[in-house]
């Protein structure tokens, strides 16, 4: 089966995408600063102007090139989760240091446009833009470092989580349901994600609450029981369980099916 040229996201056309808009993004960038700054300032002349020119075009680009730098390294799969939490990170926080650069050299030169000279750079200028700036990222620089530390704080929980449950070793045809209860469970709400928690309804007429069913297949654990104790095969009917009545979770109590000592995310 041949691919569609046009949605091929490994394709030329993705490619070509991308460089039209990396090139038209810094065009679009130019010449929307030129006019902005030409509105407000009458000439683009001398250091001052020139230098918030340069940044706020080139600021402007980059955050218009971000969404398709995500976007391939999202295509590519390069990145886990963590590290792709770590890149939006990243990228957000240089976005933010341009850009408050660029709004402080804009502002100032604005209120000093009448001082700012055609040669040689207004010491004012200089001091008052950068003096704004670095001022401005004192409560940056605390932002970035707290985000980081809980990046860090939660990957280091995730990569080094112990499980407190306990797993048993049922094989995948007992635990698979049959095809008119996975039918059934379509008209069930998710109790959880993905998830179902029923009660399920014996051949015998027993009753065990508390039965975790993933993605409408198959069960994955049963609730404060020591055991499954039945086979997919001896459900005669599934009875829904919502969110509201589901008891205080105790994961001693949890126990999952399959074997894998892994949580559910």
């Amino acid at each position: 089966m041949k691919r569609n040229a046009l949605n091929d996201r490994y394709g030329f056309f993705f490619w070509l995408r991308w460089i039209l808009w990396f090139s038209g993004s810094f065009v679009l960038s130019a010449l929307a600063w030129t006019a902005a700054m030409k509105a407000a300032f009458g000439v683009i002349a001398g250091p001052e102007l020139t230098m918030t020119w340069i940044v706020a075009v080139f600021g402007s680009w980059f955050l218009l090139v971000i969404p398709f730098m995500r976007k391939k390294e999202q295509i590519w799969k390069r990145l886990n989760d963590d590290q792709e939490k770590a890149v939006d990170i990243w990228f957000v926080g240089m976005g933010l240091f341009i850009a408050f650069l660029a709004a402080s050299a804009f502002f100032w030169s604005y209120w000093l446009k009448d001082s700012i000279l055609l040669e040689g750079m207004n010491p004012v200028w200089a001091k008052a833009t950068f003096g704004t700036w670095l001022a401005g990222l004192v409560p940056f620089l605390i932002g970035m470092y707290r985000q980081a530390d809980k990046l860090f704080a939660a990957a280091h929980a995730r990569q080094t989580y112990t499980p407190g449950y306990r797993t048993a070793e049922v094989e995948g045809a007992a635990r698979t349901l049959p095809n008119a209860l996975r039918a059934r469970l379509k008209n069930f709400p998710e109790t959880l994600p993905n998830g179902h928690v029923v009660t399920a309804v014996l051949k015998s007429g027993e009753r065990v609450p508390h039965v975790f069913i993933l993605k409408r297949r198959e069960i994955l654990g049963v609730y404060d029981r020591p055991s499954l104790g039945f086979h997919a095969s001896d459900l005669a009917d599934l009875e829904p369980i919502l969110s509201e009545n589901l008891p205080v979770y105790d994961e001693a109590k949890w126990l999952r099916l399959d074997g894998s000592p892994k949580d559910l995310s």
